[in-house]
């Protein structure tokens, strides 16, 4: 590979990297850099990446990665592999770098204390699934805004990653799986899983008998074909053809049976979806068919059927294709006969939109035709009727999108006031501790960077609900506690339950008193302890996030939705509102959002485990009584699981934790 590349580049690469090798501490930061310029020059160059890969072994010996976020190959995620590749410059170089070094322990060329063998090719094949659209970047519309050099070293990266690694026989086990993850999670803004399936869509024969080309095929076919006649037509002929006069009402229900099967199993509604619906919605026997829906959801239909063929004629068309899905379930949520959101609804439908909201919903959706309120009604209607498909995108909103979660749930019409006000005004206000905040007159949130990778509805919502987040957070900072005690009851509403704990001291950064807050968590949640109570409502709490080695990253907001016992243990349900919620915690940690009574949307975990992982919770005061009869062996056991993991973060200490009521 060597003589492919300029004399002189080669010969700067070798000599950086010597001069690196026979670095102190003191200047070695300053040739690390150095190295990492002359890589620059190297990647995107014909044979490149093949030569910096020859000399991984030597780059990582000499303390290339020490001291930058590259360091310790046991804490890196691959979920935030591409957008570290696409960021540019020098991040771009290291994380090449740094995935070549994984590459090289994958394939037993050099070994690492921090990642095994097999942890390193899985890692790598968890990179391939989720940045399918780099690996293949002429299909990527998200690359556009990606400049040229970039573009080039990603695409070099993965020329050669293919080369050297992926083998679509040896990947097609986990892309199938990917796909069935996503799509059990039923998420409102279903990209991702259709960007998998679009650049698989070339790479599979159809009629393969493999057990993962016929899941990789169903998929296919629920966004390309789900039906005979659709895989036959394209969408516009398809449209033409449920015209006709011949197509009878018995040959229109065999496709209304065919599409609410491919709907039902995958989450996915395709543009035949859409075409379809909107042919049939004066007819609610059909109607009903197409969507799918249970007798709940066929007797909402019923009665308010004029109502949904309007909903339809607005709003559902090949660009808002995932609205029937949400139509759907809306309808099986009954909240059609509930006249705060008929009327939200109705008002939603006849709202002008404020130009700086018509601008941000285009800005999401610039590849659609449709208008700015079409995507935003549409998109309502999955709100309502997903309120667990809900996600932050890359934003760190974590506390927006499950509130948003929340009100769906438990306020629909005080939901849908928010989503008219702002759409209207591009405005919000909420009121903390008598003093009313507005949007529009506070500093930026904790989003800097907006990330429009959403629904309308939180394109909508969020850049308001994350500015009044953080205002509130200020406001009940510097009180000594944690500001959640005053900011989740104020944002959120009277659903919160009045008490609040934390084992986390602010004031001297330490664990105080972990035994009692765990006591207290277990008699207030635990249905052993807790008369066999379960929650009213969902219940926001605060966890501690830890890579997949247990090591801390930081603070992460979710939401209790319910304990249950599934077989033989209890497990806490929940709500993470990340876009994923299988990511690993610990390396014999890992939530599922399937296969353990979950319903769509929710992860979970066995009780002590995620008992293992919570910072601060509200409670009910009048529930927190006799903590000593949880077993000590339960809560030493659990106190285990964080002490080595994002407790070795931390002091502890054994004097009383703060135990806050209203």
């Amino acid at each position: 590979m060597t003589e492919e590349i300029a004399g002189h580049t080669h010969q700067n690469f070798i000599e950086q990297l010597h001069q690196l090798e026979q670095a102190g501490s003191l200047t070695r930061p300053e040739q690390s850099k150095k190295l990492a310029s002359a890589a620059d020059v190297m990647i995107s160059q014909k044979g490149g990446v093949a030569l910096i890969y020859e000399h991984i072994g030597q780059i990582v010996e000499s303390g290339f990665f020490t001291g930058t976020n590259w360091e310790d190959p046991a804490v890196l995620n691959s979920s935030l592999v591409g957008g570290t590749l696409k960021a540019g410059g020098m991040s771009t170089v290291y994380e090449i770098l740094s995935e070549l070094r994984v590459l090289a322990i994958a394939t037993g060329r050099i070994t690492s204390e921090g990642m095994s063998k097999g942890s390193a090719r899985e890692f790598l094949e968890n990179v391939i699934v989720t940045n399918l659209d780099l690996l293949f970047p002429d299909a990527s519309e998200e690359l556009r805004n990606v400049d040229v050099a970039t573009k080039k070293h990603i695409s070099a990266f993965f020329e050669f990653l293919q080369e050297e690694f992926i083998r679509w026989d040896h990947i097609g086990k986990r892309l199938a799986e990917e796909l069935q993850m996503i799509c059990n999670q039923r998420p409102i803004v279903t990209d991702r899983a259709r960007s998998i399936i679009r650049l698989v869509r070339d790479k599979l024969t159809k009629g393969d008998n493999d057990e993962h080309g016929t899941r990789l095929q169903f998929f296919i076919d629920a966004v390309y074909a789900p039906s005979e006649k659709a895989d036959k037509l394209t969408v516009d002929e398809y449209e033409v053809w449920l015209e006709k006069p011949e197509v009878k009402q018995s040959r229109l229900k065999s496709e209304c049976e065919a599409l609410a099967d491919s709907l039902r199993k995958s989450g996915l509604a395709s543009e035949y979806h859409a075409v379809l619906v909107r042919r049939v919605k004066d007819n609610p026997g059909l109607l009903g068919t197409v969507l799918g829906l249970n007798s709940y959801g066929a007797a909402e239909l019923e009665s308010h059927h004029e109502k949904v063929a309007g909903y339809i004629s607005f709003a559902c068309h090949p660009d808002t294709s995932r609205f029937v899905y949400g139509l759907a379930m809306m309808l099986e949520r009954n909240l059609l006969s509930s006249q705060p959101v008929t009327v939200g609804l109705e008002q939603l439908m006849e709202t002008d939109l404020h130009p700086g909201v018509e601008e941000a919903i285009h800005k999401s959706r610039s590849d659609s035709r449709r208008s700015a309120i079409e995507h935003l009604f549409a998109d309502t209607v999955c709100m309502l009727g997903q309120p667990l498909g809900v996600g932050q995108g890359w934003n760190p909103t974590c506390q927006s999108a499950r509130g948003m979660s929340l009100w769906s749930r438990h306020a629909p019409g005080k939901l849908l006031t928010m989503i008219l006000t702002a759409a209207t005004t591009n405005d919000l206000d909420m009121r903390f501790e008598g003093q009313l905040l507005k949007s529009s007159q506070l500093a930026e949130g904790l989003a800097k960077e907006f990330d429009f990778n959403l629904d309308a509805v939180s394109i909508v919502l969020v850049p308001h609900l994350d500015r009044i987040y953080f205002e509130m957070t200020r406001l009940a900072g510097g009180r000594g506690e944690d500001p959640h005690k005053w900011v989740n009851p104020a944002m959120y509403g009277q659903w919160i339950p009045t008490g609040f704990t934390t084992p986390y001291n602010y004031l001297i950064n330490a664990i105080v008193n972990y035994e009692q807050f765990l006591q207290l968590f277990y008699v207030t949640h635990h249905p052993d302890y807790n008369g066999g109570h379960n929650l009213a409502y969902p219940s926001p709490v605060g966890i501690f996030l830890t890579a997949a080695n247990g090591k801390l990253l930081g603070f992460h907001a979710v939401s209790i939705l319910r304990v249950a016992k599934y077989k033989e243990d209890f497990r806490i349900y929940f709500l993470n509102p990340n876009n994923e919620g299988r990511q690993k915690w610990q390396s014999d940690m890992q939530p599922t959002v399937a296969g353990n009574g979950e319903i769509p949307g929710e992860s979970s975990l066995p009780f002590h485990q995620f008992a293992s992982r919570l910072y601060a919770f509200h409670y009910n005061p009048s529930e927190a009584e006799d903590l000593e009869k949880v077993s000590d062996g339960e809560i030493k056991k659990v106190k285990e699981l964080a002490k080595n993991s994002w407790g070795t973060s931390y002091i502890w200490q054994d004097y009383p934790a703060p135990v806050y009521n209203f």
